[in-house]
């Protein structure tokens, strides 16, 4: 198994040939374009200021009662703050080391101090007025044990396992907002060394998910930067970045492989022309490496089809007229490469900050591209973890099917009876559903005419049947259209046949809330917490899943939209437990249908093609659905981070093995 360290990898990322040097025995390649004035002592502030602090805000430290003490008093924390560390920390470090550094280091590292101090008492403050009693008790919450070893696995597929290993700069918990939050400490910000250390932070917050199951938020703290030192990263950019690792982890291992073979293997040079500039190696890096030349931006995609020559060269041509069209505007921006779908291709480029170009400048650009770039409909741009991406439809599309879906998903198909394949994302992997998840134990699905909505409930339906026996799973269909699950009605999960009328569903959806409360009785009976407790004990009981295509239909009288609205309000509240679940769908995305109770109890949301950007907002809380191509292009979100989907299509294969199949 291939092992590295958070070190390694990003150093990888910076360049893939500063990794191998690194391992071949030359220690200090991790330092060449680091970003800094190099004046600051950091190993310094890290061991033993910093580390020293949160060891004792950790433990029942005579600083943490005097901070207890302080806090209480009411007195000016961060001045309070400050001398407490200048008393315990920064003078004896001054007295051990003063000799060995110079004037401007001391200032430095002072001025640093001063600015990590602000932070901790602006974070501190926040607590306080949240919480005032119970103080010593809410620091011991608030402060982890710094630069603890975390090691986690992570499964790149066909067996092969990848491990991680490092230690995090800062572990705090935020008790007002319920978060964990990691924190690094770096000298300067410097054009994309921010992508690198988000990267690294990143990559800590993933081996603390992996081994806790918490999703963090994040914080890079720059000790030489006086306007706006912290650069924060909610728990949303960190969970979305993550899901680009396996392309690092799988470049590191090539360098790892390269090292070992002595040379024989060519590996890319770094993707920043002034590092290999400046670097000490550059005079020999083509020799031993490989030729020295500029790398085409890559396709990083785990789904082989997607990577024809006419995949390679559509892309390469879009990044290169969206450059130009962007810069005809007067919006210069750098090119950082491409993912290429089954149905769009990401464009990722960044802003040039220092020619006056903002995030906000580009995300105004949809209308000015779609005429530019010669295409049928606006492109959909968004702002990402470290760059802003486009998504422009290619010009010859894949079909995805659900059979392929269901194959290429097998590795990370969650252990449960009610789950299903929502769809691919961008680089291939296999996105699923899970019911029995208490992210997403109900699903809202909008979309306009067109978009794709039936052919989404008709895979969920195809994908349930295939991951669980009848007797496991009953599925209930209600199609007041009456056309929309015709080739599906002789499955053998159905609980009876396709219900078309009002009244029958209304009556079948109010049975299956009695159903469910005479679930919790039982339950309450035999002392067990939920439906997999339950049927531990014997006599299991069968998951239940409603699938309603245009629930709008349902509720066009009064007395009808009530008990639909009471019922999905008690199915989406105790349903997930009981082994019940909702999958709601309608092509009218307004306030009027999507009203507040329905919204707020299907917790995850499908958004397919709508009309407008209010239509989205009210599915998704944000606009961009608008700017899907229809025929299962999705976006969800809701419970989950918002992330954009291309639905699978339902053939005729599927629909006979969920028949035959059991």
């Amino acid at each position: 198994m291939h092992k590295a360290n958070v070190s390694e990898i990003h150093l990888c990322q910076r360049c893939p040939r500063l990794l191998a040097y690194q391992l071949c025995g030359h220690k200090n390649a991790w330092r060449i374009g680091l970003a800094g004035t190099g004046t600051m002592p950091g190993k310094l502030f890290h061991d033993h200021i910093a580390a020293p602090f949160y060891k004792a805000m950790a433990s029942e430290s005579d600083i943490r009662k005097h901070l207890t003490l302080l806090m209480k008093s009411g007195k000016n924390l961060e001045l309070g703050l400050l001398a407490l560390i200048e008393k315990h920390l920064f003078l004896p470090v001054m007295e051990q080391h003063s000799k060995k550094l110079g004037e401007v280091q001391i200032m430095q590292l002072g001025h640093g101090v001063e600015l990590w101090n602000r932070f901790q008492a602006q974070f501190l403050d926040k607590i306080l007025q949240h919480q005032k009693n119970e103080t010593d008790a809410l620091l011991a919450r608030t402060f982890h044990n710094p630069e603890e070893l975390i090691i986690g696995i992570y499964d790149l597929g066909n067996d092969r396992k990848f491990q991680i290993s490092g230690r995090y700069d800062a572990l705090l918990f935020d008790v007002t907002g319920g978060e964990a939050v990691v924190m690094e400490f770096k000298g300067r910000k410097a054009g994309g060394r921010v992508d690198e250390d988000f990267l690294q932070l990143v990559l800590y917050c993933w081996l603390l998910r992996n081994k806790t199951g918490i999703s963090p938020r994040g914080a890079v703290f720059y000790l030489e930067e006086d306007d706006e030192p912290e650069v924060f990263y909610s728990a949303e950019d960190i969970s979305n970045a993550m899901q680009n690792l396996s392309n690092l982890f799988q470049q590191v291992i090539d360098v790892q492989d390269a090292v070992q073979e002595k040379g024989n293997t060519t590996l890319p040079s770094s993707p920043d022309p002034q590092l290999c500039e400046d670097c000490e190696f550059n005079p020999k890096c083509e020799q031993e490496w490989g030729a020295h030349k500029k790398e085409k931006p890559p396709i990083s995609s785990d789904h082989h089809t997607y990577n024809s020559k006419k995949a390679t060269k559509e892309a390469d041509q879009g990044i290169e007229a969206i450059t130009h069209a962007l810069g005809s505007l007067k919006l210069p921006v750098k090119p950082l490469g491409y993912i290429a779908g089954p149905r769009f291709i990401r464009f990722k480029i960044k802003p040039l900050l220092e020619k006056g170009v903002t995030v906000k400048k580009l995300m105004n650009q949809s209308e000015n591209l779609q005429v530019e770039l010669g295409l049928h409909s606006a492109p959909l741009i968004q702002a990402q973890a470290g760059f802003v991406s486009i998504d422009v439809p290619r010009k010859i599309r894949i079909p995805l099917t659900l059979g392929e879906v269901w194959r290429n998903g097998q590795r990370n198909k969650p252990q449960s009876k009610v789950a299903f394949p929502l769809g691919a994302s961008i680089d291939g992997s296999i996105v699923w559903a899970d019911l029995s998840d208490s992210t997403m134990p109900s699903i809202l699905v909008g979309g306009t005419a067109g978009s794709g909505k039936s052919v989404f409930l008709r895979s969920a339906a195809i994908g349930l049947a295939l991951n669980a026996k009848p007797e496991d799973l009953q599925i209930t269909l209600v199609d007041p259209k009456r056309v929309s699950f015709t080739d599906i009605a002789s499955l053998p999960h159905l609980s009876g046949p396709v219900l078309m009328d009002n009244e029958p569903a209304m009556k079948e959806l109010l049975q299956i809330v009695d159903d469910m409360e005479e679930r919790y009785r039982l339950f309450e009976k035999t002392g067990s917490i939920d439906i997999a407790t339950y049927n531990h004990l014997g006599s299991p009981l069968s998951h239940r899943v409603i699938i309603i295509d245009e629930y709008a239909d349902l509720i066009i009288d009064k007395k009808t939209k009530e008990q639909l609205e009471v019922s999905i309000q008690r199915l989406g509240q105790k349903g997930r437990a009981a082994g019940v679940h909702l999958i709601l769908a309608t092509q009218r995305p307004d306030a009027k249908v999507v009203t507040p109770i329905i919204k707020a109890n299907l917790q995850l949301k499908v958004a397919l093609k709508v009309t407008t950007s209010s239509n989205s907002i009210i599915i998704l809380d944000q606009t961009g659905a608008e700017y899907l191509i229809g025929h299962g292009d999705m976006m969800i979100g809701g419970s989950v981070p918002v992330q954009r989907l291309q639905g699978p299509l339902v053939t005729k294969t599927e629909i006979e093995m969920a028949t035959q199949k059991h």
